[in-house]
C-alpha cells in the first residue's frame, strides 16, 4: 500500500538514494533539504519516472527551530498526511573537539538530534489519530561505540538511538513502529568524501543501504525491526 513519506536530507547522498528507493516502491514523497536547486532537481527526476504528484519538496534549514512546525504543516497539507518520517539529515565534521565553535556545536545538535525530535513531535499526533505510522531514524554504528575527533557527532547519535529506542517502547500497541538504523561507513559525500569512490566491501553504497531501509515498510504490521545495523562486509567496526 502506498505510503506518504517525509525524508530529510533528501537532496544528496543517502537521502537522495532513499527518495529513489521509496519512489520505486510506489510511495509518495515529501523531500526536505537546505539546497533548493538540488532538491528541485531530485523531485523533478522522480516525477519524470514515477508521475506527477509523486514528489513534493521544501527547502528548509532544520537547524532553525522556527522552520520545523511550518514544514510539518506544509508536508501534511501537500500529501494529505504523513505516514512515514525518515529523519536522515545530519552533519559530523571530523576534527578535534576544541576546534569546534559554540555555533558548530549548536548547529550539530540542532540538526542531528533536536530536529528529529521536533519533527516527530509535530507529526506523531496525526499518526496516533490514524492508528498507524512509521518513524525511521538514520543514526550510525557510532551510536554504540566511540570515535576520536567526532565526539559531538557520536554524542548526537547516542542521543538519537536513545530517543528512538525509548519511543519504540512508549508506542507499543499504538500501530506506530520505530526503527533506528545504525549503518557503518557509507560511500557518500559525507565530510567532503567523493560519493561512489570506494569499494563496496569497505563502504556501503547508498543505493544498497537505501534499498534495505525501504524494505522495512514491507514487514507485516505485526513485526518491527527496532534496530537495523548494517556494515560493509570488510569494514572496520
Amino acid at each position: 500500500m502506498p505510503q506518504r513519506i517525509l525524508i530529510t536530507g533528501a537532496s544528496r547522498g543517502l537521502g537522495a538514494a532513499l527518495a529513489d528507493a521509496f519512489a520505486r516502491r510506489g510511495h509518495r514523497l515529501y523531500l526536505v533539504a537546505r539546497h533548493a536547486g538540488e532538491l528541485a532537481e531530485r523531485a523533478a527526476s522522480i516525477e519524470r519516472v514515477h508521475g506527477a504528484g509523486s514528489a513534493a519538496w521544501s527547502a528548509v534549514d532544520l537547524r532553525r527551530v522556527e522552520q520545523i512546525q511550518p514544514l510539518a504543516r506544509a508536508a501534511t497539507e501537500a500529501l494529505g498526511g504523513i505516514d512515514v518520517l525518515v529523519n536522515n539529515a545530519g552533519i559530523g565534521p571530523w576534527r578535534p573537539f576544541v576546534d569546534n565553535s559554540a555555533e558548530d556545536l549548536s548547529d550539530l545538535i540542532a540538526l542531528n538530534l533536536e530536529a528529529p525530535m521536533r519533527l516527530t513531535h509535530a507529526l506523531l499526533p496525526g499518526m496516533l489519530a490514524r492508528g498507524q505510522g512509521y518513524l525511521i531514524n538514520i543514526a550510525s554504528d557510532l551510536a554504540r561505540r566511540p570515535l576520536a575527533r567526532m565526539a559531538p557527532y557520536v554524542a548526537s547519535k547516542h542521543g538519537l538511538l536513545g530517543f528512538g529506542a525509548s519511543l519504540h517502547r512508549e508506542l507499543r500497541g499504538s500501530g506506530i513502529r520505530v526503527t533506528t538504523v545504525l549503518p557503518g561507513i557509507i560511500d557518500s559525500a559525507f565530510n567532503g568524501a567523493v560519493e561512489a569512490s570506494r569499494d563496496a566491501r569497505w563502504a556501503l553504497p547508498t543505493a544498497d543501504l537505501a534499498a534495505q531501509v525501504a524494505a522495512l515498510l514491507d514487514l507485516p504490521a505485526t513485526m518491527v525491526v527496532d534496530e537495523l545495523t548494517i556494515h560493509p562486509a570488510d569494514g572496520d567496526y
